[in-house]
């Protein structure tokens, strides 16, 4: 079953557009009149009460050398997070129930202490090599492998309010190999759940419905790309600007490169959920990176 297509007119259906019109200024213009938390600090408060009325909590103290940054004590572990994917989301889609997102968000954080790993809920996600030199640099042993370029497969559990990394300890005996099958067919799981957003005509925008961070996972699903086959029946080009965002360009078209490059900056434009300013290729079934 191929994706099925998003009729309303919402803000993916805008970054299509973008290409198309001027809107990258009516975008960042719309943006600053329709922000809820005009401030980063102001806003974090907001979610350190939250995390103060959360049972387990110790404490939640401000990180006085970052703004975003909030210092938890659950129990006996402590816990740093960052809101600023959460302050973005928030002001970037002012429909959204901003009290469930923060509920949200703060649920996630007793489910990274209390995290239960098995092979249902373990999953492939696509992250950056920074973004892993970064988890490794705070003591964190990860379970992942080089994709392309300088992305990565990063194998995270994933929980009913968050996604947190697995270790090659929490699958003790079992081969890579097995733990890397097991995680992909989870993600096929949510195939029936794809939405494709056309408007640009050339390119697509495609996201997973009700687990949206896998999003991106679906360059690795081969039934993916036979699914969409009859739009893109030769080679691509893909854009990964975000965690929950995966365009796809008809790398025959003259407009393709410009197209990716300007969805990449509109998007990082927005400062939140980041993954990748690179542009990549599909080719004869191979994943590559542009130089």
């Amino acid at each position: 079953m191929g994706p099925s297509s998003a009729n309303t007119f919402t803000r993916r259906g805008i970054f299509a557009m973008a290409l198309l019109t001027s809107l990258a200024s009516f975008l960042r213009r719309a943006e600053a009149q329709k922000q809820r938390f005009p401030d980063l600090t102001e806003f974090r408060e907001l979610v350190i009460a939250a995390i103060k009325q959360h049972p387990g909590v110790e404490s939640a103290i401000a990180e006085p050398s970052d703004p975003a940054k909030i210092n938890t004590k659950i129990g006996d572990v402590d816990v740093t997070t960052d809101v600023t994917n959460l302050f973005g989301y928030l002001n970037s889609y002012p429909n959204e129930d901003a009290e469930a997102a923060i509920d949200r968000f703060v649920r996630g954080l007793a489910e990274t202490r209390l995290t239960k790993v098995s092979e249902d809920n373990l999953i492939p996600v696509i992250r950056t090599l920074q973004y892993v030199e970064h988890l490794k640099s705070m003591g964190l042993d990860l379970l992942y492998e080089p994709l392309v370029g300088e992305i990565v497969v990063l194998y995270m559990a994933d929980l009913p309010d968050s996604i947190s990394p697995v270790a090659p300890k929490d699958f003790p005996g079992r081969k890579f190999s097995d733990l890397r099958e097991i995680a992909l067919n989870n993600v096929k799981k949510w195939l029936p759940k794809i939405v494709s957003d056309s408007q640009l005509g050339f390119a697509c925008l495609y996201y997973v419905e009700g687990n949206t961070m896998l999003s991106s996972s679906l360059i690795l699903i081969d039934e993916f790309w036979l699914s969409i086959k009859s739009q893109f029946p030769d080679d691509v080009l893909l854009a990964l600007p975000r965690r929950d965002q995966l365009f796809v360009f008809d790398a025959g078209n003259p407009q393709a490169q410009v197209g990716a490059s300007q969805i990449i900056e509109v998007t990082f434009n927005d400062g939140f959920n980041l993954l990748s300013d690179k542009i990549f290729e599909r080719r004869d079934g191979k994943l590559l990176a542009q130089a």
